[in-house]
């Protein structure tokens, strides 16, 4: 939230709107703040008055889109262990010891919220009763945003 706040009064105050990777990092803050009020209307009676599917199918996808990227770094890496040779020139082949540490921050930061997302959901899901469709239809929405973010930092 502070990140948006700064952002805020640096374009108000000092007329400069952010640029590049800024914006990444911006959109990076809203999609978390974004997630976390999805996973709190979940178990608050505020969360009552939006539709369920919604709630249930953007639970899924928040789990979704945290859990592809960590989970497709660890598969290049294998592949690069097993002697693959890959080369996608970015972070998620960098074998140096940044790269592992970069690793298990993408982990810490996406891979862990992804398991407690997708327990809300399940734990969300079995309270109301909902049909599996919204489910899968969150885990292809979310996936398919993380997808086309990449495709726009790439």
């Amino acid at each position: 939230m502070a990140v948006l706040v700064l952002a805020a009064v640096n374009a108000v105050v000092e007329g400069a709107w952010p640029e590049g990777d800024g914006w990444i990092a911006l959109g990076s803050v809203g999609l978390r703040i974004l997630t976390v009020a999805l996973a709190l209307a979940s178990v608050r009676p505020w969360g009552r008055r939006l539709p369920s599917r919604l709630v249930l199918g953007g639970l899924w996808g928040s789990a979704a889109a945290q859990f592809v990227y960590p989970a497709l770094e660890l598969v290049v890496k294998l592949l690069i262990l097993a002697g693959v040779p890959i080369a996608l020139g970015k972070g998620i082949s960098n074998m140096s010891a940044t790269g592992w540490f970069n690793f298990a921050a993408v982990w810490v930061v996406f891979g862990i919220p992804a398991v407690f997302f997708g327990l809300a959901a399940v734990s969300f899901q079995r309270r109301i009763a909902a049909s599996s469709l919204f489910a899968w239809l969150g885990i292809l929405g979310g996936s398919a945003a993380l997808l086309l973010i990449g495709m726009l930092i790439g």
